[in-house]
């Protein structure tokens, strides 16, 4: 009988790690992620009203001037109107994306339940006289409701539909038709049941969650948790599991949150203050997750025709930060030489672009931008053409990982180079 083969550090881990594989795919978590990543349009659309607003005229310290000051103010005012549509609406949105992402995956018509989910959500979000002011939770304050209101509704509609709790009708009656009695039952218990739980017992849902939610963001949102996650999301990436799908279930909404609440701080002339969004981490991660632009250029130069090819197919993909073809082709992956430097970099990149916030050397980031434009010119755009941020983009995209993967190159090359020429030495002479 064979011996069982002792499996080696790397096996052992990437076994421990399949228990998160299933996240992937968790109807609940993925839906929400992907409504997240759905309604990105809007918060771009959103975003080029203040890079049209705030392009800068003039950048003396202390006499900034931007284009909204000197272009006509009725036409400036006209301006806003797009930005208040989509950020003032952000929970909408999300709402709507969620619903029609997980209804797809729970086997239903969207159609029906994302009418319900919008009807519910207004009641629970209905204006209240908080302090003298209208609070209606439908902009970024009213995400993580949209996120409850968008999962029960879509998860009673199917509880109905599964348990034929509908009104059926004949055959020969046209499917517009079935569908709106089938909607009738599940639909009427939905919208009722919300009611009921706002009016007659008078539950603040939106503002309860609101307020936990106002001592978990502050909380999610430090340096320790940003150089966690992020270290984390560079370590799944080493194991073959995609980082973002991962981290992104959990965060997507704390990033999205400060985003629209930095963004809607400069429309008002205030300062922005948040300094974990989706947009802080491509300091983190430009080129790609471990920063592997300059290791691709390294790869190029190599001695290697093995990683002359995979640097030739990584560098043009990482200008525009994608750099699967070196991190599955050098590999990063189960690959302790280039995995190690990968994480540490991860690690440094965030703590350098966080102490550069906390110091004020850049602006926070308030501008959702394509995330696909290479690294310097994205991060012009995110900070309003804060011009530092291009300087600060440069030193995590390419002094930072330059230095570090560097080491990390030469002994990979190394090792290569010496299976290279085994494969030379043992080839058969040709005849």
């Amino acid at each position: 009988m064979e011996a069982t083969q002792k499996k080696g550090w790397a096996d052992r881990l990437a076994d421990g790690m399949e228990v998160l594989a299933p996240l992937f795919d968790q109807p609940h978590l993925a839906s929400i992620r992907d409504g997240f990543v759905g309604m990105m349009p809007v918060i771009i659309i959103g975003s080029l009203v203040l890079i049209i607003l705030q392009f800068p005229m003039s950048l003396e310290k202390g006499s900034e001037v931007y284009l909204g000051d000197v272009i006509n103010q009725d036409l400036a005012n006209a301006l806003w109107v797009p930005f208040n549509v989509t950020f003032g609406l952000l929970s909408i949105f999300v709402l709507l994306s969620i619903t029609y992402a997980l209804s797809r995956r729970r086997g239903l018509d969207p159609v029906m339940p994302i009418v319900f989910t919008f009807m519910s959500y207004i009641m629970v979000a209905t204006p209240q006289l908080l302090d003298g002011e209208a609070a209606t939770y439908l902009d970024n304050s009213g995400l993580f409701t949209a996120i409850v209101v968008a999962v029960v509704t879509v998860e009673v509609f199917k509880f109905f539909i599964d348990r034929n709790l509908y009104i059926s009708m004949p055959e020969g009656v046209p499917p517009a038709i079935t569908n709106a009695f089938i909607a009738l039952i599940p639909g009427a218990v939905i919208v009722f049941g919300w009611w009921a739980v706002r009016f007659l017992l008078n539950v603040d849902i939106a503002g309860g969650i609101f307020e936990v939610l106002s001592k978990i963001v502050p909380a999610a949102s430090t340096y320790v948790a940003a150089a966690v996650a992020e270290t984390f999301h560079a370590f799944l990436w080493t194991m073959g599991i995609h980082g973002d799908l991962t981290i992104g279930i959990a965060l997507e909404p704390i990033w999205t949150v400060n985003l629209a609440a930095n963004a809607q701080a400069v429309a008002q002339g205030l300062t922005p203050t948040a300094i974990y969004t989706s947009q802080f981490r491509s300091y983190v991660v430009p080129g790609g997750s471990g920063a592997t632009l300059p290791l691709a250029i390294y790869f190029i130069r190599s001695k290697s025709k093995r990683l002359k090819r995979v640097g030739w197919l990584g560098v043009w993909p990482g200008i525009f930060n994608i750099n699967e073809p070196i991190t599955f082709g050098a590999p990063v992956v189960f690959n302790p030489v280039l995995a190690i430097p990968f994480i540490i970099i991860t690690f440094l990149n965030t703590t350098v672009a966080w102490l550069a916030h906390t110091l004020n050397l850049v602006n926070p980031t308030y501008i959702a931008a394509p995330w696909t434009l290479p690294s310097p010119l994205l991060m012009l755009m995110m900070t309003g053409f804060d011009f530092r941020a291009a300087i600060l983009a440069v030193i995590t995209e390419f002094v930072i990982p330059g230095i570090i993967w560097w080491p990390a190159f030469k002994a990979w090359e190394r090792q290569v180079l010496e299976k290279e020429e085994g494969v030379l030495e043992v080839a058969p002479a040709p005849a």
